[in-house]
């Protein structure tokens, strides 16, 4: 986790709270993704997930990811300014400009 955090945090970025988010639980789903949720020293909320797979990124994986947020949202009751991906895989291009489009950072 300190790796993943020295990645984001090369414009010093201060979380003042980090939560780890169960997938199994609050999205119902068996991926294999490391979920968390914190706020910065403004309050800003950011959501962050580290992905850690063999295969391309895809296009499909962009649409799950979507989903996936928009059901944090729900959950939590409030939207994400700031939304990282960490990717140990590497991104078709069709997938990283979508990404973008949606606020997305991605860190690979």
């Amino acid at each position: 986790m300190k790796e993943m955090l020295e990645r984001i945090c090369n414009k010093q970025i201060v979380f003042t709270s980090l939560e780890i988010v169960d997938p199994k639980t609050v999205l119902h789903t068996r991926k294999k993704l490391a979920i968390f949720c914190g706020t910065d020293r403004k309050s800003f909320y950011h959501l962050i997930f580290h992905s850690q797979q063999k295969s391309r990124f895809l296009m499909k994986h962009v649409q799950e990811v979507i989903e996936f947020t928009r059901a944090l949202e729900l959950h939590f009751q409030h939207a994400y300014k700031y939304k990282h991906l960490l990717l140990q895989a590497p991104v078709c291009s069709k997938a990283a400009l979508l990404l973008h489009e949606n606020g997305w950072k991605v860190y690979e």
